[in-house]
């Protein structure tokens, strides 16, 4: 089946999302509709008929779920692939999708790239599936009239007849004399068969049984079904089928379902599976069972840095790695007789569950196993990386007496080694509940609070170094609870986490805008407001309409607006990049390179992005006065940044020697507590903005 010019019907509410999701298709050769919610999709499939359905989730009128739900019920609704797109990475909603008839899903943040590809696969799976479906039932039914292979046994066990039919792999047939079924087939079938005849005789009863034997001349099996049937007195009817096809088929269906597709690791469900047997059989022998969660420390740099596609290729090296050594044959691995080696849980988290092990030593051992491999360089790509992991442990029964309560004791003792600076081993203690609670109402309160829009912007002013007059600010969001304000240090990488960041930023985004333009009318000036961006507001939204729209909506000059993107952003899709930054910079907006010196990039690759400013990172000033070599960088940054004609801003500016060192190396701006802290806007306004003295002086954007 060809599947150009498929047609493709896409339901979503994002009105961006169906836009780029269509593009990416029709460059494919797919065609597509558009719905916006699950009743336009309904009638859509009933007007036009698709090949594929692609439903997000959480639409408005009729969810995801039920509209999936609804089109298996209408004609052709049974066999159409249903794909469900969800940015809900929880096991519960992977399985209301299959509960509502779903074929497959699709993850959000999605990866563009490979959309048209895994719609394809999906087609040609669907239709794969069909084929062997009409196939199966035209064989059964063939099978049930035509039977490979009869036997008739008497209640001795002796073949009466034996026509062995077809069969590409026949039965061992009698010789003569040998016509007895333990004459004939192995010990274990012969009495397998023999029992199933004698109930036969008892019940009167039709039996099925399966059975395998080695192929001739072949390594492997031959699988089989027998049908034991009633016949005339004192005999039974066997009917032999051949059942390997079936057997593979089946073979592969639970491959997909309990292993994952990109490591060939068992899943999450295929854990949660064996570990549930693994804690029924230490129960009933007393014993214990350990479970090792295993988080890939900064993963996300790699895929944020260098694209999803080649990190998929670095973990699928790891993956082999932590396979491998949880193989060993080493005595303290606690792997002869018991243990279900790795398993990818999901995104850069995998697990292993250990049972029949003397002692925690032995897990330590283990741990420390699969950081000293980790530690070993890996190269893909034509790059080199060093992954280390964060390891927690937790131990049926003092640690959790369910499979739930265990994984997510191990899962608490893994973040405990996140901070303790990571590349750690922790042990699950008591006290981490109340860490793993406490972060739990964080992220609630955090999601509320991006609902209601309850945070605050401050703004930390940046200087002149030569005049001392206000040269910009940079927004900074700050959240203020009942009980103060919470480190940003804490709720954004969380924001990052749970994907918060993307309306978070937008908030930001159109905050200071509104800002800047309140300044605007009420001083007839402002200074310029610098917004950091976060890769995925880059990435996963058109960050070009973005902009525009939020200037155009807020009436703010785009002069009065600067973008600090990180060296990860600039250095992931380049071209992609630089196509962005060069429609920004035409509108007027500021472009600058925050956090210069901590990434991948250098400052040769500069000269390729359309820049207006650098940022020296604050680790850089923070030793100024007494690391050599932080001064030597500091002032090649300085020197070749003006040689591309950057404006250069140091960050984290806290003592007079720094300062100084920076002047008298030219460096453009300053930035830190020696000279402001982040205030709230109507601070900033009574100290540089209302007053009357050289420090109010403005170096005005407008």
């Amino acid at each position: 089946m060809s599947d150009e010019n498929e047609l493709v019907l896409i339901a979503d509410d994002d009105p961006t999302i169906r836009k780029v999701m269509r593009a990416a298709l029709e460059k494919d050769g797919f065609r597509a509709i558009v719905a916006a919610d699950g009743v336009t999709a309904v009638k859509a499939f009933i007007e036009n008929p698709p090949a594929l359905v692609l439903l997000d989730v959480e639409m408005p009128a009729m969810d995801g779920f039920t509209a999936c739900a609804k089109i298996r019920s209408l004609p052709g609704g049974t066999s159409v692939p249903i794909v469900m797109v969800t940015g809900r990475e929880d096991i519960e909603a992977v399985n209301d999708a299959y509960n509502a008839g779903a074929t497959d899903f699709i993850a959000k943040p999605i990866n563009w790239p490979i959309l048209a590809h895994r719609v394809r696969y999906i087609l040609r799976a669907s239709s794969d599936y069909q084929r062997l479906r009409r196939s199966e039932a035209k064989n059964e039914a063939l099978l049930d009239a035509i039977p490979d292979t009869f036997v008739v046994l008497t209640t001795d066990g002796d073949a009466q007849a034996f026509v062995p039919g077809n069969l590409e792999h026949p039965l061992p047939m009698p010789v003569d004399r040998a016509n007895n079924v333990v004459d004939f087939l192995p010990g274990p079938i012969a009495r397998l068969w023999l029992t199933s005849m004698q109930k036969v005789v008892a019940t009167g009863q039709q039996q099925r049984v399966e059975f395998a034997l080695p192929r001739e001349n072949a390594s492997g099996q031959v699988y089989y079904e027998g049908r034991f049937l009633p016949y005339v007195e004192g005999q039974t009817l066997i009917l032999v089928s051949d059942i390997s096809a079936r057997k593979k088929a089946e073979l592969q269906i639970h491959k997909l379902a309990y292993y994952d597709t990109l490591t060939s690791l068992p899943n999450r469900e295929f854990f949660r599976r064996q570990l549930a047997q693994m804690i029924n059989r230490a129960r009933d022998k007393e014993a214990q069972v350990a479970v090792l969660y295993v988080d890939l420390d900064d993963f996300k740099r790699i895929n944020d840095t260098l694209g999803h596609t080649f990190g998929d290729g670095v973990l699928s090296a790891i993956s082999e790695r932590l396979a491998g050594c949880l193989r060993s044959s080493q005595p303290d691995t606690a792997r002869s007789d018991g243990g279900l080696g790795i398993a990818r849980l999901g995104g850069d988290e995998f697990a292993a569950a250990i049972e029949q092990f003397e002692d925690e030593e032995v897990l330590t051992k283990i741990a420390h196993r699969l950081r000293k491999q980790l530690r070993q360089p890996v190269r893909f790509g034509g790059h080199e990386f060093v992954v280390t992991p964060s390891i927690g442990i937790a131990i049926y029964p003092n640690d959790g007496d369910n499979v739930e309560d265990l994984l997510k004791n191990a899962d608490a003792a893994m973040y405990q080694a996140k901070g303790a600076g990571r590349n750690s081993v922790r042990f699950y203690s008591g006290t981490m509940t109340v860490q793993s609670l406490q972060r739990l109402e964080l992220e609630s309160g955090l999601r509320k609070a991006v609902q209601d829009e309850d945070f605050e912007l401050h703004y930390q002013p940046k200087l002149d170094l030569a005049t001392g007059r206000l040269a910009g600010v940079e927004a900074l969001l700050r959240w203020k609870r009942e009980e103060g304000y919470v480190p940003p240090s804490n709720f954004i990488p969380l924001a990052e986490e749970t994907g918060l960041i993307m309306p978070l930023s937008d908030w930001v985004l159109r905050t200071a805008c509104l800002q800047a333009h309140d300044w605007q009318v009420k001083f007839d000036r402002s200074p310029r407001i610098a917004v950091n961006i976060s890769s995925k507001q880059f990435f996963q939204s058109d960050l070009r309409k973005t902009v525009m729209q939020t200037l155009f909506e807020t009436g703010t000059k785009p002069s009065l607006l600067e973008l600090e993107l990180t060296e990860s952003i600039l250095m992931r899709d380049i071209r992609e990049t630089i196509e962005t930054l060069e429609y920004l910079k035409d509108t007027g907006v500021t472009l600058a390179i925050d956090d210069f010196g901590t990434g991948y990039s250098s400052l040769s690759y500069l000269k390729r992005f359309p820049l207006d400013a650098l940022k020296i990172d604050r680790s850089f000033v923070k030793d100024l006065a007494a690391n050599n070599d932080d001064a030597a960088i500091c002032a090649a940054i300085i020197a070749m940044a003006h040689q591309l004609s950057l404006v250069v801003i140091a960050e984290g500016v806290e003592t007079a020697e720094q300062a100084e060192f920076l002047q008298s190396q030219g460096c453009d701006q300053v930035q830190g507590f020696l000279f402001a802290k982040p205030m709230p806007a109507e601070q900033l306004e009574a100290e540089y903005l209302q007053a009357v003295s050289s420090k109010a002086s403005i170096d005005s954007a407008s």
